[in-house]
């Protein structure tokens, strides 16, 4: 009893001792339950509103399920109408805002609302290379269409090879006998090339034909990076491998730069000759000196379609829209309005071409653009995941027996080019011929999976080599020690600790270079073995240089110039016959693949049915991908500094 009573009086005693704190303590409690109270209102009503939203939208789908995917299979398979006055008309048109995709787009339901949301979204439109060219080829031969009009104005950059291929369709229809015209307000180098093969250019009074030449450079690190105290790690194998000079030079060497410099000197000396296709330029000065182009313009007030007008670059100044009003005239006019001409769209003119039956015998046409790395949350992206996953596809189909390997790529990670490079020669030791075409760049790694192949193409602006190797990674030891950052500890082994807070060891700076000298040695026995070429002659071909078409070809390091359609017939050449005895199919893996049924069945449905933002967000969680950086050793790399020029 006595010492309840004890207690009593201690507790008793803390009170009165610890009022006041008893009193702030109750009073923060207060405040954090009320925080508590609304945190956990707000997670409840987020929570039942997702709910919510998930159950009208299962809701609405299912409602609008039918009539969707009626509407879709309607859209896709070609049924839905095209009014009979618009299939009738003589002009074929050719929109080419936006951007001109080198690869082909997929057909399936999902690829083609996926392609939609984001051209709606970015408000670009994209445009399949493939598509334009089999217009083109199919208004060849239609008697009915009788003037082929590209509007060029808002095409993004292409690259030279793919406006050529272009060109050389308007080149096929003017011989033909076709009229083909194109217009513009302003037109850029690469339209330019499109636009010298057609038989008429129509320019706008304000606007101009954008000649500037090329330009090969890159921006260089070396001095901030001392400022920052960061160290660069370079490792590489050849002396023209230029990718790591922004690293370690404030400028390009004067090896590279003159190496740059006659690369640039013969790709505007191409560029000039396929603009000489245009007769009324042959014998022109396409682009003067800049003193002499601005005496000019002074001569003009600065008037630059009037002065390239009279250099013969146009042959009318004229507005788009009293141009269509005159083709209304000529031809004739749109019933719902008459000023426009009646025209029909190249998409549209391809969804009235009956579709070809597929022969017994095909060549799968596969492609790689841009850098090559082991996997991208792309279907279309230049990986090893992605593309063993197609050769391998197509090693078990014996319908495919030749394969064209499409490349436009400045290499990149050097396990991933093996990768490819072996899966390839998997399709040869199956006896599957392999062709490969190199539509713009073929160097490094993309020359390292090249090896793998019977014939190697290029066109003759084409950049083929860069047989060379480097690794590349920064230490930030000197900044963090700097701050008051070091780095200590144990370990059984001195590769086992990863130097963060302090400097590369030499016996690792070894590790690493000795890794690159074996990858570099691979790389150059791997070309002479393919090419018939001498190993012990490596100077001469593997030092790193890069070579357009023709200097290629002179080394052995390609078998030919030529254009894609050159490539395809080379591989039918090489099964014993001709392109008329196979079918062409491209090979690809579809958008949708990586997706479950039901993330399929949301991301079908979700553009015509939620709105815009929220639809927005589904793909980006979906597409999104964190990514951490891998160790150096494991990022060898075989890739070009130089990228192809987009004109």
């Amino acid at each position: 009893m006595s010492e309840q009573n004890d207690n009593k009086n201690f507790v008793n005693y803390g009170k009165v001792q610890g009022g006041s704190r008893h009193t702030l303590c109750s009073m923060v409690w207060k405040v954090l339950c009320t925080i508590g109270a609304a945190l956990t209102f707000i997670r409840n009503l987020i929570a039942n509103l997702v709910m919510l939203l998930v159950i009208a939208f299962i809701v609405i789908a299912y409602n609008a399920a039918t009539s969707f995917k009626e509407e879709a299979e309607a859209v896709f398979s070609g049924e839905s109408a095209i009014p009979a006055q618009t299939a009738k008309a003589q002009i074929l048109y050719l929109p080419l805002s936006g951007t001109i995709s080198e690869i082909p787009f997929g057909n399936s339901q999902f690829e083609t609302l996926y392609r939609q949301f984001n051209d709606n979204l970015s408000g670009i439109q994209s445009h399949e290379l493939t598509s334009i060219e089999r217009a083109l080829d199919a208004a060849c031969e239609d008697e009915n269409i009788k003037l082929i009009l590209l509007d060029l104005e808002g095409m993004r950059p292409i690259s030279m090879t793919a406006a050529s291929r272009i060109a050389a369709k308007l080149t096929r229809l003017n011989e033909a006998g076709k009229e083909t015209a194109v217009t513009a307000v302003n037109y850029s180098q690469g339209a330019y090339i499109i636009a010298a093969a057609a038989s008429r250019i129509y320019l706008d009074p304000l606007g101009s034909v954008d000649l500037k030449g090329i330009s090969l450079s890159s921006l260089y690190y070396k001095s901030l990076l001392d400022k920052i105290s960061l160290t660069p790690y370079v490792f590489k194998a050849g002396h023209f491998k230029s990718a790591v000079e922004p690293f370690t030079e404030d400028g390009m060497s004067p090896d590279v730069k003159a190496e740059y410099q006659d690369i640039a000197a013969n790709l505007w000396s191409i560029y000039e000759k396929k603009l000489h296709v245009r007769k009324a330029l042959s014998r022109s000065v396409i682009l003067p000196e800049a003193a002499d182009y601005i005496r000019q313009l002074e001569l003009y007030k600065g008037d630059s379609a009037m002065m390239q007008f009279e250099n013969n670059l146009a042959d009318e100044l004229i507005t788009q829209d009293a141009l269509y009003t005159e083709l209304a005239d000529q031809y004739s006019a749109d019933r719902d309005d008459p000023l426009l001409p009646l025209m029909i769209d190249y998409r549209d003119f391809l969804r009235l071409q009956p579709r070809k039956a597929l022969k017994d015998e095909r060549i799968a046409v596969v492609y790689g653009v841009g850098s090559i790395t082991q996997s991208s949350n792309e279907v279309t992206a230049f990986t090893a995941d992605n593309v063993t996953a197609i050769l391998h596809n197509l090693a078990s189909d014996d319908s495919v027996k030749a394969v064209v390997l499409y490349i436009n790529s400045p290499g990149g990670d050097a396990a991933a080019s093996e990768d490819i490079r072996r899966s390839l020669q998997q399709l040869r030791d199956l006896g599957k011929k392999v062709v490969v075409s190199i539509q713009g760049m073929g160097a490094s790694g993309a020359y390292w999976v090249s090896t793998a192949s019977d014939k190697i193409l290029a066109t003759e602006e084409s950049i083929v080599g860069s047989i060379g190797v480097f690794a590349v990674s920064m230490g930030f030891h000197q900044l963090l020690n700097s701050i008051g950052v070091y780095q200590d500890g144990v370990a059984t082994h001195e590769f086992a600790k990863t130097p963060v807070a302090e400097e590369l060891g030499p016996n690792m700076r070894r590790y690493y270079e000795l890794s690159v000298e074996h990858t570099y040695k691979t790389f150059i026995n791997l070309a002479a073995a393919s090419r018939g070429l001498s190993p012990d002659n490596y100077l001469s071909y593997a030092e790193g240089q890069i070579f357009l078409a023709q200097q290629a070809q002179d080394l052995g390091l390609i078998d030919g110039i030529g254009t894609f359609d050159d490539a395809k017939a080379e591989a039918a050449k090489l099964l014993g016959g001709t392109l008329e005895d196979y079918s062409v199919v491209n090979a690809a893996l579809p958008q949708d693949e990586r997706l479950s049924a039901l993330e399929g069945f949301i991301f079908r449905t979700s553009q015509a049915l939620l709105p815009e933002p929220l639809t927005r967000a589904l793909f980006e969680l979906k597409l999104m991908q964190q990514k951490s950086e891998a160790p150096l050793k494991e990022r060898i790399e075989l890739s070009a500094c130089l990228q192809q020029p987009l004109i």
